[in-house]
């Protein structure tokens, strides 16, 4: 079933294309605002798992991303039907902000450098995977989740219906009588007891009879399903249980924080959240049934590895299963996709990237690294030689009505937190600069802006120390502003702008901030 879309202008409406299933719906912008035909009353879309709502005549969609670009995924649910229609669309950054070619540098260079800073919860998803020893996104986790789910569970199906079984061996000690097998270790246990061999044997004319206090050591073999293999798998459904149990905790709680320049979530999170209750429900039913109700407790090594590599639906279930639970990411692929933060955080993200690399290529004699150690800073670089520090903080938290935290910043007014805040700390003394960037172009929006640049000169402090500059970074700028990004202004004002779009660009704005910091 194809979905007409069409394009909101002053002119009236423009189509777009359709939305199919057997193909992406290309020409999307994070901006636009389009009207997506309803095919039948009754029909429900969604845009990933939040109800869009109709116009007044109930005969379109209204559907606006927003903040966001990448693949978006739709379902269509009919009335009178069980199964899903799926799209998916391809939505571009703003023509006001930068091109697709240079969105997806910005991705690169930060999956590269840093890629937590790439995560969110965007409706919005791009090419990402591998893994690393981040975690700490519950939206990476939940598209990991709700990718390969399907394929975990049918696995499992296929494993209830054809379970691996091996003959279990032991050896008990039971009366002649019983025996019903010997092997050589029952036959030596006889030549040491003569008066047991004999009644083995039935020497004499006495019929066969348990000699008193004798028995015989004889051994057993019986199928079983609690083996190495299968000991492996129920491990892994117990942990893949209690991660969508915990998914679903976390979500429970959540409480969104209102924006204005991010997707809510919490429309999103009935939906997502009873998806989560239904893999809850069939996981638990299959770990109520044979192989996995009879398993004990997964004793490690290699047999149970070798055993699920040589049946073809354990390995299915078990590498759909180790990519749910796969932490983190590393890289740019087409493996996966996963949710993304809004396009204005990832230039953000970029900006600190490209920043902490020519700081790092400017600065070859300090030893450097990099943490993520509290909430008062999401990333703080730090480069150390001798005596003398440098430090980029990425959102750093400085508390309102002079609360410090503990780097020493804090604000006049209300709490502030810059996107990028360069510190240096040598002979002459600590200094600092604030650098906020803005993923516009426009006159007007720059010149909007610079509003925060004014905010954060005037009102952060560590100790009686002021801000040396305070610079916004946006991707470009037009002529008609360029006075803001001349050191004359930057020196009368102790403001200014500048255009970082490309990785060269951060050599000269570290140029630039080292004379004013004279570092």
């Amino acid at each position: 079933m194809e979905l007409p879309v069409f394009l909101e202008s002053e002119g009236g409406l423009t189509q777009v294309g359709c939305l199919s299933e057997r193909a992406t719906l290309q020409g999307l912008s994070e901006l636009g605002r389009y009207q997506i035909a309803v095919p039948f009353s009754g029909a429900r879309l969604y845009v990933d798992d939040a109800l869009l709502e109709m116009d007044r005549q109930q005969a379109f969609w209204i559907w606006q991303p927003g903040f966001y670009s990448g693949e978006v995924t739709l379902e269509l649910e009919l009335a009178d039907e069980s199964r899903f229609w799926r799209y998916v669309a391809d939505v571009a950054p703003a023509e006001n902000k930068s091109g697709r070619d240079q969105f997806h540098e910005y991705l690169s260079a930060i999956v590269e450098y840093s890629p937590s800073l790439v995560l969110g919860s965007e409706p919005g998803k791009h090419c990402l995977a591998g893994q690393s020893d981040n975690a700490r996104s519950i939206w990476l986790r939940y598209f990991r989740l709700k990718k390969y789910v399907s394929s975990y569970l049918d696995g499992l199906k296929l494993i209830s219906e054809r379970p691996v079984v091996r003959p279990e061996s032991y050896r008990e000690q039971v009366p002649l009588s019983m025996a019903r097998r010997v092997d050589v270790a029952t036959l030596r246990r006889l030549a040491g007891d003569p008066a047991l061999l004999a009644a083995f044997a039935g020497v004499g004319d006495e019929p066969l009879h348990d000699p008193a206090g004798k028995y015989l050591d004889v051994p057993f073999h019986e199928p079983t399903q609690d083996n190495p293999a299968n000991r492996l798998m129920a491990d892994q459904l117990n942990t893949v249980r209690r991660h969508v149990r915990s998914l679903a905790a976390t979500l429970s709680g959540w409480k969104d924080k209102t924006s204005d320049t991010e997707t809510d979530l919490l429309p999103r999170l009935p939906r997502k959240l009873a998806f989560l209750r239904d893999i809850d429900q069939k996981l638990q039913r299959y770990s109520r049934m044979e192989p996995f109700c009879h398993a004990s407790e997964n004793r490690g090594g290699v047999a149970g590895l070798n055993t699920v590599s040589g049946h073809p639906h354990y390995l299915r279930a078990y590498q759909s299963g180790g990519r749910i639970l796969r932490r983190g990411i590393n890289s740019l692929s087409p493996d996966e996709k996963h949710y993304l933060a809004p396009t204005w955080a990832i230039y953000e993200g970029w900006c600190f990237v490209v920043f902490a690399q020519a700081l790092e290529a400017a600065f070859p004699e300090y030893s450097w690294s990099l943490d993520q150690p509290s909430t008062t800073v999401d990333h703080c670089l730090t480069g150390r030689n001798g005596n003398a520090s440098i430090r980029l903080y990425s959102q750093l938290v400085c508390g309102s009505m002079l609360s410090r935290n503990r780097y020493g910043y804090c604000s006049v007014s209300r709490q502030r937190i810059p996107d990028l805040l360069l510190e240096v700390d040598d002979f002459s003394g600590k200094r600092f600069m604030c650098l906020d960037s803005k993923y516009s172009v426009s006159r007007s929006r720059i010149l909007d802006a610079m509003a925060s640049a004014h905010i954060y000169r005037d009102s952060l402090r560590r100790g009686d120390a002021t801000p040396v500059l305070s610079i916004l970074l946006v991707p470009d700028c037009e002529s008609g502003i360029s006075v803001l990004t001349n050191n004359g202004f930057w020196g009368e004002h102790g403001v200014g702008c500048f255009a970082l779009c490309r990785d060269p660009d951060a050599e000269l704005l570290l140029d630039r901030l080292r004379s004013a910091l004279s570092f």
